[in-house]
């Protein structure tokens, strides 16, 4: 599994569609798809909005998504670094945003690869 993360913006999906050589047909989307097109997708992108879904869902984030890697383990996983900046004020989106930190740390360790994406320039931090 390679975990891509980078501020919102800043080119992580093209980084992936050109360094992995996958077409936007391969990159499903966490903010709409179901869990059968992640099983069958090379990445899945905006995985921070996944793991909102999930939350809402009252699913556990993250042992979704150890079954979603169970089911695919080559899976790419682009997420937005969502922690930095103003901290909002309703708690469930301060929930969201410590429940995800966790989560990326949790795919981190896990990961073979780690590629953080600045305004469309990668670098490998693991």
């Amino acid at each position: 599994m390679k975990f891509v993360t980078g501020g919102c913006y800043q080119g992580k999906q093209q980084w992936v569609l050109t360094h992995e050589k996958l077409l936007q047909s391969q990159i499903a989307d966490g903010a709409v798809c179901s869990a059968k097109e992640i099983k069958d997708a090379k990445a899945l992108d905006h995985f921070h909005l996944l793991v909102q879904r999930w939350m809402l869902a009252d699913k556990n984030p993250s042992e979704e998504i150890e079954s979603v890697l169970r089911s695919n383990p080559g899976l790419i996983i682009i997420t937005d670094e969502i922690g930095g900046g103003i901290v909002p004020m309703d708690p469930k989106e301060r929930e969201w945003r410590e429940v995800h930190g966790r989560v990326c740390c949790q795919l981190a360790e896990r990961a073979d690869c780690v590629i953080r994406v600045i305004a469309g320039i990668g670098q490998r931090i693991k």
